[in-house]
């Protein structure tokens, strides 16, 4: 949102911005979570960011 304003000099609104993105191709990078629930340790294991300490 900030970035198109710095840019453009335009202001959206923040559910807008989802409607653009999405318009352009973008998507979220978040699983969904029926994802969450159905993968393995493992695989959650290597989804962070951190492994755990």
């Amino acid at each position: 949102m900030n970035i198109i304003y710095e840019k453009t000099g335009v202001r959206y609104h923040e559910v807008h911005i989802y409607r653009l993105l999405h318009k352009w191709g973008f998507s979220p990078k978040v699983p969904r979570k029926r994802f969450v629930n159905i993968a393995s340790k493992k695989e959650k294991e290597q989804f962070k960011k951190r492994p755990e300490r």
